[in-house]
């Protein structure tokens, strides 16, 4: 490389973090935290009253939670090719604006059945907007900058929960659980506009990025060389590789999810607070896990040990998870250690997601995410239905968060198998080798 094109390059990355905010990651963080909000609000609805406003129980509200997912699955493949062979922009403005209406309408379900449905087409709705959002970070981003643009984006998740809890509680205090759903679910409808007027579906389409910038992203990419040797959808989410972070998202999912659709139900037994009360508490694991993801992030990409931080923080989750239990009897100690769980519950994403967007070919990143995504997510439905069940079963929502760390535990052996990326290996497809 030229003394003068490295130099415009450097020139590039001074200005990279603003324009790449400004346009791609703020827009992005808003519109998922919406969208993060809307499918998990319902734990909310369930102490505003919404079990018996509909006469279920807390097995049937969590099979509610749950069946998000199911629908949410449909979607996830075939969302991730959409996403690589289209223009990604605009199918994130008709997907958001789709969710918002529907979550909007779950405001209006009379009975369990009518719950459900709405629930179910809700999460068809949102099923396609994580694989198209990490396909547009895929492209947007260079490998050294990736698990810090995945961390910064990925703020989302417990700044939903941040402002989800005391919202949701106010929401509660003034109106009913109808109402939680109709507010809480025309903001999406407002970011679609906003990521359709800022953003652009990659830095080849975006007309605001200067031409040094554009080819310091493309350049600090990984070339196919050093990429899996797949050629094919089919190839590529039957890959070992592939199947492997499946089952340890699948894992985590089921304990993560678990976890905070019954957050505000656990705070509500351990503070004994009222309905606002409840919601700036079950606020406080999301402060730390805000923490933790851009930490975790910034270290991540600072060694590069993508594994070694996946494993650490899932092995530490489940952890402090426990330690919770043992201290079930005092309540003050219960939550200090349910908030430093916190901590590590969303920080493996930034990660993990990088694993994959740096050993697949770009072309095929969509379908293997929407892979990862398909099957992690079957723990998505499973997670707070068997906790609502274990809680039904034994009275306590103790039992039920044993299953949630075994879960976790498991999750964090399985990292140990996966293989990272070095520059001089390779992955032969077809073959059992993985990267070293």
């Amino acid at each position: 490389m030229s003394s003068d094109m490295s130099t415009s390059f450097n020139n590039a990355a001074v200005h990279i973090t603003g324009k790449r905010w400004a346009r791609i990651l703020i827009p992005l963080l808003f519109l998922y935290m919406t969208n993060f909000i809307d499918r998990n609000n319902i734990g909310f609805a369930v102490i505003g009253g919404m079990n018996a406003d509909l006469h279920i129980d807390n097995a049937e509200a969590g099979l509610a939670g749950g069946v998000f997912y199911l629908g949410y699955l449909i979607l996830q493949i075939p969302g991730g090719i959409l996403a690589e062979r289209f223009d990604v922009k605009k199918l994130l403005v008709t997907l958001s604006i789709s969710w918002g209406v529907l979550a909007a309408a779950t405001g209006l379900a009379q009975n369990l059945p009518q719950l459900l449905a709405l629930r179910f087409v809700l999460g068809l709705a949102e099923g396609a907007v994580w694989p198209a959002i990490l396909v547009v970070l895929a492209r947007w981003f260079t490998d050294r900058e990736r698990a810090t643009a995945n961390s910064i984006w990925l703020v989302c998740l417990p700044l939903s929960f941040v402002i989800m809890g005391p919202v949701s509680g106010l929401i509660l205090q003034a109106t009913d659980w109808r109402w939680l759903f109709i507010i809480e679910g025309i903001p999406a409808v407002v970011f679609a506009f906003v990521v359709l007027a800022f953003s652009a579906a990659k830095p080849q389409s975006a007309p605001w990025l200067p031409e040094a910038e554009r080819k310091h992203i493309l350049s600090g990419q990984a070339g196919a060389a050093e990429r899996v040797k797949v050629t094919g959808y089919r190839q590529v989410i039957l890959h070992p590789q592939v199947l492997l972070l499946s089952a340890i998202y699948l894992f985590w999912l089921l304990g993560a999810v678990g976890f905070f659709t019954w957050v505000p139900a656990i705070m509500k037994q351990i503070s004994s607070a009222g309905v606002t009360g409840t919601g700036f508490l079950s606020a406080l694991p999301y402060v730390t896990a805000l923490i933790g993801l851009v930490v975790i992030g910034k270290f991540a990409d600072r060694t590069r040990r993508r594994k070694l931080f996946v494993g650490l923080d899932l092995a530490a989750f489940s952890l402090f998870l426990l330690i919770s239990t043992v201290f079930s009897g005092n309540h003050t100690a219960a939550l200090t250690f349910i908030v430093i769980a916190g901590f590590f519950l969303f920080a493996m994403h930034a990660p993990f997601w990088s694993i994959p967007m740096e050993t697949l070919p770009p072309h095929l990143v969509g379908a293997a995410i929407g892979m990862i995504s398909l099957i992690g997510n079957i723990g998505s439905f499973i997670g707070p239905y068997l906790m609502g069940y274990v809680q039904n079963a034994t009275g306590s929502f103790t039992s039920g968060i044993y299953v949630l760390v075994g879960s976790l535990a498991l999750a964090a052996v399985l990292t140990t198998f996966v293989r990272e990326r070095h520059s001089t290996e390779k992955i032969v497809a077809g073959s059992s080798t993985l990267l070293a």
